[in-house]
C-alpha cells in the first residue's frame, strides 16, 4: 500500500495529510504498464505443480518509530477456521519470502508459492506475467565522499518534474521557511530532510525559492517513496538517510556539485488469478472479485501491507471454495502495487466490457494487520455492508464513502472501470512502507476478523443475488 503514518488516536483527514508527508500505499504515477507486449498467460491445475519449498531468507532489523498504536500486550489465539489458520499463514509468509520487492526476485518467489498454496485447495490458477516500464531516478554528486558511489538509485516522488537537473548542493534543512538559505536556492539543488511537514510544501518551497532540483533523504534507514497533491515543475527523488546524512556535511563543505536524472526501465511482473474450476460460468456471469497486492517496498517484511491482506485472502480462498454462491468468485493477487498499481491496473485493462458488466463488486484486502479496527473506502453500498457484518463480529468498521482519502489502493482501477469497488484496511498505517512494518507489531486478530468480514459479505451479497432472481 502506498499510504501514511499515523496513529489510530487521530482523524482519518489528519492521517490523510500526514500520508502525504510520510509517503506511504500512495500511488506513484511513475508510468504504465506496456501496452504493446501482451501478457503471458499460462493455466494450469494444482497437480501439474509441486509442492514449494521454502527458503527462509533475513529479515531487516527494526527500528524506533514514534508514537505507534500498542499492539496487545495479551496476544489472543486466533480462531481456525475450515484448518486455515491466518495468522500462521502469515507468520510463514513473513519469515520465507520477505522482502518482496515489487517487480524483483522476492516478488516472483513469492507468487510462485501464493500459486501452489491456491492450487492445493483446489483452485484453478493462471499467472499473468506483464512488462512495466517506468522511470527510476538516479542522484549523482561531483566528489561523492569517501565510501559513497558517485550515483545513488533513488525513487522519484510522484507528480514532480522528470529530466535532469544540475547544480551546486545546498542544505535546505527539513524543508520549512526558515531552513531556506537568505540567498534563496537559484540554480541550486535543495537537499532536504524528510519528516513533519509534507513533500508537497517541501518541493514547492524548494521551487519556490529558485531550486532546480529537490532531493529528499530519509528520516529513518531505509528507503522510501512518496508523492506531491499538486504538480512540480522541478524534478525531486528520494534517497535513504545514511546518503543523505552524508551528502549534508558534504554540502555544507560548499562545492558540490549534484544531480538528479531520469531513466527509463523495464521490468517484469506478475499477478496470479484464481478460481475454482466449476465457477467459471460465461463472460457476463455475475463475479465478485477479492483481491489483495503481495508486493512490498525494500527492506521490509511487509506484515501489515500486504502480508496480512494476503493472509485474509488465503483464509477467505480456504473458506470459500466450497460454498455454493450464485455468482463466481476470482481471486487475484496483484504485484507490483507499491510502485504505481500496475498489477491491479493491468487487471482491469484486460477486462472485457461483458467481464465489468458481470462484475458484482471488487474487494480489496491492504493493510488490514494493525491497530484495533478497520476502516472501508469506495462504493457507498459495499462500505455500508462492511459496516454493519463488522458490527455482527463485534469489529468496528468506520464508513468512508468516498476515493478522496489523499491516497490508494488496488481497488482504484476498478472502481475507475465502472466496477463498485471496496477498499477494506485497518486503522493503524505508522510502520507501512518501513522496516517498522514487521510480524511482530500485528494485531494477532485483524487477519482473521477481516477474511470474516469479507465471507459476511459475500453471503450479503449472495443474498441480494438470489432475491434479484427471485429466489
Amino acid at each position: 500500500m502506498n499510504v501514511a503514518h499515523l496513529p489510530k488516536t487521530l482523524s482519518l483527514i489528519l492521517a490523510a495529510l500526514a500520508l502525504l508527508s510520510l509517503a506511504a500505499c500512495v500511488s506513484e504515477s511513475v508510468g504504465t504498464a506496456s501496452a504493446s507486449e501482451p501478457a503471458r498467460i499460462e493455466i494450469r491445475r494444482a497437480a501439474d505443480f509441486p509442492a514449494p519449498s521454502a527458503t527462509p531468507t533475513s529479515t531487516p532489523a527494526s527500528s524506533a518509530t514514534p508514537t505507534p498504536t500498542p499492539v496487545p500486550s495479551a496476544t489472543p489465539t486466533p480462531a481456525t477456521v475450515g484448518g486455515f489458520d491466518a495468522l500462521a499463514f502469515l507468520q510463514r509468509f513473513t519469515r520465507d519470502y520477505s522482502p518482496r520487492e515489487s517487480a524483483g526476485e522476492g516478488e516472483l518467489r513469492a507468487a510462485r508459492f501464493l500459486r501452489a498454496e491456491l492450487e492445493g485447495m483446489g483452485y484453478e490458477t493462471e499467472l499473468r506475467d506483464f512488462e512495466i516500464q517506468r522511470v527510476l531516478f538516479e542522484v549523482s554528486v561531483s566528489h561523492a565522499p569517501d565510501g559513497m558511489p558517485a550515483a545513488l538509485e533513488a525513487y522519484r516522488i510522484a507528480l514532480s518534474g522528470e529530466g535532469t537537473a544540475e547544480g551546486v548542493l545546498a542544505d535546505a534543512g527539513a524543508g520549512f521557511e526558515g531552513d531556506i538559505p537568505p540567498d534563496g536556492l537559484a540554480g541550486k539543488v535543495a537537499l532536504i530532510e524528510r519528516g513533519t511537514i509534507t513533500f508537497e510544501e517541501k518541493v514547492h518551497r524548494a521551487a519556490d525559492a529558485g531550486a532546480v532540483a529537490a532531493i529528499i533523504f530519509n528520516n529513518v534507514d531505509g528507503r522510501f517513496s512518496g508523492t506531491l497533491s499538486t504538480a512540480a515543475d522541478i524534478p525531486a527523488a528520494s534517497i535513504d538517510r545514511e546518503s543523505g546524512l552524508r551528502l549534508r556535511s558534504a554540502a555544507r563543505g560548499g562545492g558540490i556539485a549534484a544531480s538528479v536524472s531520469a531513466r527509463p526501465k523495464v521490468s517484469q511482473s506478475q499477478n496470479i488469478i484464481a478460481r475454482t474450476p466449476d465457477k467459471g460460468g460465461a463472460a457476463d456471469a455475475p463475479t465478485v472479485i477479492i483481491g489483495a497486492h503481495y508486493d512490498t517496498v525494500a527492506d521490509t517484511e511487509g506484515a501489515s501491507d500486504n502480508g496480512s491482506g494476503v493472509a485474509a485472502l488465503m483464509e477467505v480462498a480456504k473458506r470459500a471454495g466450497g460454498r455454493d454462491y450464485p455468482f463466481a468468485i476470482k481471486l487475484a493477487l496483484f504485484g507490483a502495487e507499491e510502485i504505481g498499481l500496475y498489477g491491479s491496473r493491468r487487471y482491469a485493462g484486460e477486462m472485457s466490457a461483458d467481464e465489468k458488466a458481470g462484475a458484482l463488486a471488487m474487494i480489496n484486502l491492504d493493510a488490514v494487520g494493525s491497530g484495533d479496527g478497520f476502516e472501508a473506502t469506495g462504493d457507498a453500498g459495499l462500505t455500508r455492508i462492511a459496516q454493519e457484518v463488522g458490527a455482527e463480529i463485534g469489529e468496528r468498521v468506520l464508513a468512508r464513502p468516498s476515493e478522496n482519502l489523499g491516497f490508494t489502493s488496488d481497488h482504484a482501477p476498478f472502481a475507475a472501470a465502472g466496477i463498485p469497488a471496496i477498499f477494506l484496511f485497518a486503522e493503524d498505517l505508522s510502520r507501512i512502507n518501513s522496516p517498522r512494518d514487521e510480524i511482530r507489531r500485528v494485531n494477532p486478530r485483524l487477519p482473521g476478523a477481516s477474511a470474516e468480514i469479507v465471507m459476511r459479505m459475500l453471503d450479503r451479497l449472495a443474498e441480494r443475488v438470489r432475491g434479484d432472481d427471485g429466489g
